[in-house]
């Protein structure tokens, strides 16, 4: 449309300038021409090189950044705006005679004036269609194409990828405008009269499928996107034949070849052609020509094409069978050399013997994604060859080079799967035994791979990682070998590799080349550790072997004593029977422990080895003394690093998690040993034995800690809490309900330890409380030692120190404001809710705690600054409202719990936001049930009346349920959070079905308003979902409908029409 000429307002068009304004917008094209040609040289003037930053060269460099960044703010906002259009339209019109080869700059920067342009548009064309009539889009499809061409013609690198741009716009408008006929109209208005064009419009062919198939392309109609893609299928073949012409041109170029390749492996992917067409057509055996040599130009987009057609056509279908019979020959051609005589190297051996990397890789690929799309036939009773295509791959297991190897073991994986699941048995042990030389080599070839680099010493971490989650992936295709062939039978042919592979080693003239080369005994050890799932505790051939071998490898190698540490942990239960082993191996690895990189594995073992304890294994004296040792060495070293005493500065030879792992195993083997005593009659006299060498130094450091006169930090104070919930959760004293016990009462004459041990260090806990009243580790730390105390001894048990405990949560909460105390206050509740006795008490905890809450959450940036409060004190509040809600519902407290709540849900935080809809699901939910409980006269277990909580509950939503709704349409809507649309207990969908359950008339009373920009049709289908009442399932499936409309909606740019 035309505009009137206009120049820009004085100081409207100093953006690049000194002391420039962001101007403001204009509708009037001419005008916004010019700030928006303003707005891009500031931008690409200061993308250009400065001069070092002296004298004054720094302020203008700042200067010149402050305007880019003001530029590219206003051009932000434009490419939003409904002028967009035009000015874009104008900017691709611009005239090239300025910007001629010998000026350099002038067409730099006319071309990034039109990338912008066409940045833009595409941009546009994909979420904002919405803003132009629907009569003017076949006029800005005329456009598009015209420049579409016009940069087509020109042969700059830049404009190629202004014309891929270009091109996308086309395509995303063609689906928004639902152009069915475009492919025609594009090869008879623009090809037949202008034939130099053949390459962009097999770019723009290229891009159809892409555009239809993306996600970012906004449709108000979705069902435009399924008829386009109906036409692109239609018209697939149309596109193959112009592909096929394109190279029966005189001469054609590479750069032609390669447009057609890349046309042909987007339709591929995007679009199910009727496979017999692509069966018929030349374009096939082309494809392979393209492959018959690694070094062509066109290989690596031969190898993409030929992935996407058997990717596309799987044998899965009947339909695939002809072109699959096409393809099958011209695969295997490029693999296995023809059976003549004297016929030359396949292309694949050819890129064997050269070592070409690329080459190997693509042909792996092929080798590798057939042998996944083709595995019905490799399955198949009939005799098709198909061990030939095993064996290719196993070639190609076998590279050297890791990277393209590991290419394979999904195939494998595949392969395993496919043979477990034939039926009958008979057919599926008949095909397992004819694959089984080839799995036979795969175990040798996956022996190899899992051989550590001989440079992994000096490899960065990041290369370490990718090293390591390589050979996981190889271990679990031998734990898949194991399923086809046996564990005995893997364990062998692994066991005679190890065996060799030691032979070998120890051939080596000299002893530093021994030392040296301890990769495939490494890689040995580490296939048979993955295998212990599946080796029986009899096996007397290969373990025995293993482990003899093992405290004689070199002891200075890191890597291959973890691995050893760890297969002996992994076979524990083997050694459990053969306990005569195990003689050498518990100091090999109690020597690991005190080799940095090796402890973890060392001390993983060690606790393996204690949890396989019976009466042939005793380990709980050597390993509670190795324990002992331990953490004397640690605490000297500390004392000594310290000095005078001030905390934390030393690092302990072993990390705590690893001593944990050693106190953990020490534990379990002392429960089994006294379990072993009981049974005998000799409990009594050394359960005290064990409990003192346990407890008693913990219990001295910690007094020590708490000591006023103490300076250590609360690193150690965590350590000794730690080590104590250890003991707490997992030894087990017998006729006592103890750690890792149920919720039931000690089954004992007398308490359980854990209670005696909790009440003797009670005045030591709460005196560290106090003294590290800030740190939130040590508050988490102590929560989860009461925790696992109160499950541990068992709730009857514990009855005794509940009231300490809320006691002492409720003040440290209101001292520190450090959310484990809401955490472990809700642990209480829920061991204790339904118990009649306590629930004034968890009543009067959770009071007090609310108080404190809301004194330190007045503001929405309190909620924000503390999301961690906000998560534990609703799902606190939530757990109250589950177990016991009658004295906080017929509380003043409950509004201001829901006053809370409806700025909670507000929250930019997932667990936070959780919580508070955890809360009001629970809340809502009671309020249905004790509206039927009211009906039918009763009253609550507690005693509370269900008539007068029902009033209280009525009460409470009506005052302060509105601003609730209203935050959870927001949410569906897209304006607040909806991390939890409709999963699980504390979802949108879950309080607002039960709300529609306990007050379906205020609930539509509500919602209707805040619902007044959604689509008309949308609106009514979601609302007549609560109308009917309907089923939880079909009301989650309306809210997503809902949710997906609404969010097409506000990309399309909001309003009330349908969408």
């Amino acid at each position: 449309m035309q505009q009137p000429s206009a120049t820009v307002p004085p100081g409207g068009g100093v953006i690049g300038g000194a002391n420039a304004d962001l101007p403001s917008h204009s509708e009037n094209v001419d005008i916004e021409l010019q700030l928006v040609s303003l707005a891009l040289e500031a931008i690409y003037a200061a993308n250009t090189t400065f001069a070092p930053a002296t004298n004054g060269h720094s302020t203008q460099r700042e200067e010149n950044l402050h305007h880019r960044d003001k530029a590219d703010a206003f051009l932000t906002q434009f490419q939003r705006l409904p002028v967009a259009w035009v000015v874009c339209d104008r900017l691709l019109a611009l005239p090239t005679n300025g910007a001629n080869s010998t000026d350099a700059n002038a067409a730099m920067t006319l071309t990034q004036r039109r990338f912008f342009a066409a940045q833009t548009l595409h941009s546009k064309c994909r979420t904002e269609i919405h803003q132009l009539p629907p009569d003017t889009l076949p006029s800005l499809r005329d456009s598009l194409l015209q420049h579409f061409s016009n940069c087509a013609l020109l042969s700059t690198g830049g404009e190629k990828a202004l014309v891929t741009r270009l091109g996308m716009a086309v395509c995303a408008l063609s689906v928004q405008m639902n152009w069915t006929s475009i492919i025609p109209d594009v090869m008879n208005n623009l090809l037949v009269p202008r034939p130099e064009l053949a390459r962009a419009i097999l770019e723009l062919f290229k891009l159809l499928p892409e555009e239809c198939s993306s996600d970012r392309l906004v449709l108000a109609d979705e069902s435009l996107r399924n008829q386009f893609h109906d036409m692109l299928r239609d018209q697939a073949s149309h596109i193959w034949n112009f592909c096929s012409s394109a190279l029966k041109e005189n001469n054609v170029s590479l750069q032609t070849q390669e447009n057609v390749l890349q046309c042909l492996q987007s339709w591929l992917r995007y679009v199910p052609a009727n496979p017999a067409m692509i069966e018929s057509s030349p374009l096939l055996p082309w494809i392979f020509h393209s492959l018959s040599n690694s070094n062509n130009d066109l290989y690596e987009l031969a190898v993409d094409v030929v992935i996407e057609i058997v990717r596309m056509y799987p044998s899965d279908y009947e339909s695939n069978v002809g072109l699959i019979q096409k393809v099958i020959p011209l695969v295997m051609a490029l693999g296995q050399p023809d059976s003549s005589e004297n016929a030359p190297k396949s292309p694949f051996q050819n890129a064997l013997t050269a070592q070409d990397e690329d080459g190997l890789r693509g042909y792996c690929r092929i080798f590798t994604e057939m042998g996944e799309s083709y595995m019905s036939l490799i399955m198949s009773p009939e005799e098709l060859n198909q061990i030939t295509l095993v064996e290719l791959v196993l070639v190609c297991s076998g590279i050297p080079d890791r990277e393209i190897a590991n290419i394979t073991l999904h195939f494998w994986y595949n392969f395993v799967a496919w043979l477990e699941d034939l039926e009958p048995y008979r057919y599926r042990q008949t095909r397992i035994d004819h694959y089984t030389p080839q799995i036979i080599r795969l175990l040798s070839i996956c022996t190899t791979l899992l051989c550590y680099p001989t440079d992994i010493d000096t490899l960065t971490a990041d290369r370490v990682d990718d090293v390591q989650r390589d050979r996981y992936y190889v271990s679990e295709t031998v734990e898949d070998c194991c399923r086809l062939l046996g564990g005995d039978a893997v364990l062998r042919k692994i066991g005679d590799h190890l065996r060799e592979e030691c032979n070998r080693v120890a051939s080596l003239p000299s002893q530093e080349q021994q030392l040296n080369d301890w990769h495939g005994i490494e890689a040995c050890l580490f296939a048979i550790k993955s295998l212990s799932r599946y080796i029986p505790n009899d096996e007397n051939v290969v373990m025995p072997y293993v482990m003899n071998l093992i405290p004689q490898l070199p002891p200075a190698v890191p890597l291959l004593r973890c691995t050893a540490n760890l297969t002996v942990g992994k076979y524990a239960s083997w050694l459990g029977m053969h306990p005569n082993y195990l003689q050498p191996l518990l100091p090999y690895l109690a020597q690991g422990l005190s080799i940095e990189q090796c402890a973890s594995a060392s001390a993983i073992a060690i606790k393996e080895l204690c949890e396989q304890c019976n009466e042939q294994l005793m380990l709980g004296d050597s390993v509670l003394e190795l324990y002992g040792g331990i953490v004397a060495s640690q605490q000297s070293q500390m004392a000594g690093a310290n000095g005078s005493g001030t905390g934390g500065a030393a690092t302990p030879t072993l990390a705590l998690c690893d001593e944990l792992e050693v106190l953990e195993g020490a534990c379990k083997a002392v429960s089994r040993q006294l379990q072993d005593a009981a049974a005998k009659g000799t409990s009594s006299d050394v359960t005290s034995v064990y409990l003192n060498r346990l407890i008693q130094p913990i219990g001295l450091r910690l007094t020590a800690l708490a000591a006023p006169e103490s300076t250590c930090g609360p690193k150690q104070v965590i350590a000794e809490l730690e080590r104590l919930t250890v003991i707490v959760r997992f030894l087990v004293i017998p006729g006592q309900g103890s750690g890792g016990g149920d919720n039931s009462a000690t089954s004992g004459p007398g308490p359980s330890f854990i209670l005696d041990l909790m009440r003797e260090s009670w005045p030591l806990l709460d005196a560290i409380s106090q003294k590290h009243q800030r740190d939130y580790y040590v508050a988490e730390k102590l929560c989860r030692l009461h925790k696992h105390a109160l499950r541990g001894a068992g709730t009857v048990a514990y009855t005794s120190m509940l009231e300490p405990l809320l006691t002492q949560l409720t003040r440290n909460f209101a001292q520190s404001h450090l959310s484990p105390y809401l955490y472990a206050a809700s642990i209480c509740i829920s061991e204790y809710g339904t118990d009649p006795a306590q629930v004034q008490r968890l009543f009067g905890m959770v009071s007090e705690m609310s108080n404190t809450v809301f004194s330190m959450l007045r503001t929405m940036d309190d909620f924000t600054s503390h999301p961690d409060i906000v998560e534990e004190f609703f799902f606190l509040a939530g757990r109250m409202m589950c177990k016991c809600p009658e004295p906080l519902v017929l509380s003043p407290l409950l509004v201001g719990l829901l006053q809370c709540a409806a700025v909670g849900m507000q929250l930019q935080h997932r667990d936070a936001n959780r919580g508070t809809l955890n809360f009001l699901e629970n809340t809502v939910s009671y309020g249905v049930s004790v509206v039927k409980s009211a009906k039918a006269g009763g009253s609550s277990s507690t005693g509370y009346s269900d008539n007068s909580c029902k009033e209280a509950l009525e009460r409470a939503i009506v005052s302060d349920g509105q601003p609730i709704v209203n935050n959870l349409a927001k949410a569906l809507l897209g304006d607040l959070p909806a991390y939890r649309l409709d999963y699980g207990n504390g979802s949108i969908a879950g309080v607002l079905h039960r709300l529609n359950d306990l007050c379906p008339e205020l609930l539509l009373q509500w919602i209707n308003p805040a619902l007044t920009l959604v689509p008309e049709s949308a609106k009514a289908a979601f609302v007549g979902t609560l109308v009917q009442k309907v089923s939880r399932d079909e009301f989650n499936s309306s809210v997503r409908r809902f949710v997906s409309i609404c969010e097409r909606n506000r990309k399309l740019g909001g309003g009330t029409s349908e969408s």
